[in-house]
Order: structure tokens, then sequence, then C-alpha cells
């Protein structure tokens, strides 16, 4: 369905083919409500034999200040005396103009890759666009005509589903888009340390799934635990890369300690306790760590862990696409890809790392992706609304999942060292999917 703009004697009207009269069940000058994104709006339907099946003609003066480009294609639907038509999606880019740069733009497109069968208006705004009661927004279309397809700055209604894309936190701005998209608006929540690990906590199929963790206060907590577990890893409540991350390890007459700092790590040993009270006072901020028992396993020598991309489908159910195995360079007591020695699909690293035959490869994949799903849940349940997750979890020596933290703003590089083009493909095409399927046009539209 294409929209075209024209000036009718009625400030508010719709004109269709006369096909549509059994499709629609409206008679010629009756009124319903046209729905177009946050546009709602009472119009008369009108008929002409002498317009195309294939386009809706509206009022220009129901369509100001929108600037749609007039070769979009629309689906649509009819629910009760209301006429959907759409979807109207958005994305989410930083908090002004200014962070919507070309070549954010460009790095956009792989979201929209799928756009033939998205269709619609999908827009790409900043944070600044969202006040109260909005009804429109200014930002970039995707325009599939324009070339190979590009990015058209204009004006625009206020989209139905809105996928957040960086995660950046909450505030003020976030909780209103979720209240003006009436709870469509989809990693909505930053994911940091404590509060992922309390979300699943909180859930009793989840609260096995992570090891034991505690917020920072001092290093005689820290000692105290580390005598329980031998390994703690402390971690800054909202790093990322690894940054920022210290490992303390129990040996028979030392602590060792690997600091994560600028890209290298550092190790040192503690002898005695007044030596860890200095080193980590001047370190390790309270409130700003948590302490996490350590479940690390070996392959080689050599740490391993697992990435899971998680997303929801066109049906609004979590789907855990891939699982990817990584394992760290020699020393090194994190596996971020700059301290990553190998990446491999999980089912093959389950082979490699572990020494697992076919039926054990199996059954962990079940259990892993049982409790990606779970984790999923959990998240929705107690922290927020999401879409679109990279786990990392750990498998330990006795096929246990451990859960370490979440990721709503991953990035793909490591799918891009696999060389899977269709998984690509289907983590970049999710979450417009998901974000359709929010609209309500994955389950109503008419072919």
């Amino acid at each position: 369905m294409y929209i075209r703009k024209i000036e009718t004697e009625e400030d508010c009207a719709v004109v269709l083919n006369p096909s549509f009269k059994k499709l629609l069940h409206i008679i010629e000058g009756e009124k319903i409500f046209f729905n177009f994104g946050s546009l709602k709006k009472e119009v008369q339907v009108r008929y002409s034999r002498f317009l195309e099946e294939d386009v809706m003609e509206v009022s220009a003066n129901l369509m100001q200040p929108y600037t749609v480009p007039d070769d979009l294609d629309f689906d649509w639907y009819m629910k009760g005396r209301e006429l959907f038509v759409g979807p109207v999606l958005g994305i989410i880019r930083g908090s002004s103009f200014n962070k919507i740069t070309n070549y954010s733009l460009k790095i956009l497109l792989r979201w929209v890759t799928d756009y033939r069968n998205i269709k619609g208006l999908v827009i790409v705004f900043p944070l600044s666009e969202v006040q109260p009661h909005a009804k429109f927004v200014r930002g970039y279309a995707f325009h599939p005509h324009s070339g190979n397809g590009k990015w058209v700055e204009g004006i625009f209604p206020f989209p139905t589903a809105v996928f957040n894309r960086p995660v950046a936190g909450g505030g003020d701005k976030y909780r209103l888009l979720e209240q003006i998209t009436e709870g469509r608006f989809f990693n909505s929540k930053g994911t940091g340390k404590w509060e992922f690990y309390s979300a699943l906590s909180k859930r009793s199929e989840t609260s096995s799934l992570v090891p034991y963790t505690e917020k920072y206060r001092d290093a005689g907590q820290l000692l105290k635990l580390l005598d329980t577990y031998q390994v703690l890893y402390l971690k800054r409540r909202f790093g990322a890369r690894g940054y920022g991350i210290i490992q303390v390890r129990k040996e028979e007459d030392s602590i060792e300690v690997t600091n994560v700092v600028k890209g290298k790590q550092n190790k040192e040993k503690l002898h005695t306790e007044e030596e860890a009270e200095q080193f980590f006072s001047s370190r390790v901020k309270k409130n700003r760590y948590i302490i996490q028992q350590g479940v690390p396993f070996e392959s080689d020598g050599k740490q391993v862990d697992f990435r899971g991309y998680l997303q929801k489908d066109a049906k609004g159910f979590w789907k855990l696409r891939e699982y990817i195995g990584r394992r760290a360079k020699r020393d090194s007591v994190i596996t971020n890809l700059r301290y990553t020695e190998k990446i491999l699909p999980g089912q093959v690293a389950l082979r490699e790392f572990y020494g697992y035959d076919d039926d054990q490869i199996k059954s962990a994949a079940q259990k892993i992706e049982k409790a990606c799903i779970q984790a999923g849940e959990s998240l929705d349940q107690h922290l927020g609304h999401f879409g679109d997750l990279a786990l990392d979890f750990i498998l330990d020596s006795h096929g246990k999942v451990y859960f370490l933290e979440v990721n709503g703003n991953y990035g793909h590089t490591s799918l891009q060292k696999l060389n899977n083009t269709s998984l690509k493909e289907q983590i970049y095409k999710s979450p417009l999917e998901y974000a359709k399927y929010l609209s309500g046009f994955s389950t109503h539209a008419q072919p």
C-alpha cells in the first residue's frame, strides 16, 4: 500500500479503490479512525475507481507536517472501526542530532537489510526528540529507492515501537519514551553487572545460574570471600570491554592479583593483609565494583567462555540464535576480543575445548539454550523490556552454566571473524522484526 497526499474538500479523508469495500466493510462516506504511527484521526472514507488498488490517497491536511515519501510500501490492517497503516518504527541513536553522523547512519543500514519484509517507515532519531505528548519526530527515514538505499531527513509521525541502539542507561527521557510508546520501547535500560545479577537471582529458575556476587565494600569483605571461593573477580558495575577487571586468586602463601589496565594485564603478589588493604583501597571504590565468585574453565591452560546471541523473533518469543566459544590467550584472565586466541561456533567449541562427543554436545546445547531463554525472561520480568542481547557465560567442568554478564550494546566483530553470513543477517534483521511485531503488523497486516 502506497500513501499519496492530495488536496480534498474534507480536512480528513482517505480515498481507496472500490475493491476495498468488501475488505473493510465500510460504505462511502462512513467515518473510521485512521492510525499512522502516533497519528490517530477520524476520517471519512471515499472510493474512486480511477485509483490504483495499491494506493491510498490521504488529505494533505491530515498528513501535516509529515514529510513521508510517497514511494514507500506500507502494510495495513483493520481492527473494528480503526484502520492501521504502517509499521512506523524507530531506532534511538544518541542524545542529540550531532550524535547522528553520516558514519553512524551508514552503520545503521545493517539493521534495515530486510526492509523488503519490514516495509513502512523506519526512523532514526535522537533522545532530544522525545518530548511530553510528542506526536512527531525529526529524524532520518530509510528510503530504499534512493540509490542503494539511504536515510532521508524529515519530520515523521512518532513511531509505534522503538529499538534502542546503543543502550545508554535509563533516565527521564527513557521513561517518557516508554510512556509514549505504551511499553513498546525495548532494550530500554542499561544492564549493569549488579542489576543483571539481581534480576537473575530473584527468579527461581535462574538464581542458580549466576556466580555468587556482592557489592564491594572493603578489602576485609573481599578476603573473607576469597577464603570461600579461592578465585574472585572485581568488576566495575557498568564497565565494558574488560576494562578495570581485577582477578584475585588465593595461593598457598600469597594472593595473586591480575589488574586489567589500558589493554595490559598486570600481575602482582600480595603477601599480607596490610598489603591487600593498601592495594584494594587505592584501586577499588566502594559501590562502584562488584565481587564475583570465579568459575573459570581452562582448555590447554587458557580460559574459555561463551557468548550467546539472544533475540526475540517476529512472534515475540526469545530465540538463541547462536552461541560462540572463546579461548583466551595464555595468562589472560579475561576473554574479551583483544585477549582472545580463538573463536569457534558453540558446538565446535564444545568438541575442541571440552572434548565432548556428539551426545554430550547435544545435551550441553539443550541446557545452554534453555538457560539463555530463562535469563532473557528474568531480565524482562525484573529489569526492563529487552529484545536483543548478548549473554556471556561459562560452562564449568561439571557442565553447569554460569552467566557472567549481559550486553545490550554488543559488538559484532566476533561474528565477522566466524564468517557466518546467514547468522549475521539474522542478528541484524531481528530487532526490527520484533519491533514490527510490537506494532501489531506481524500478526494483523493484510497480504
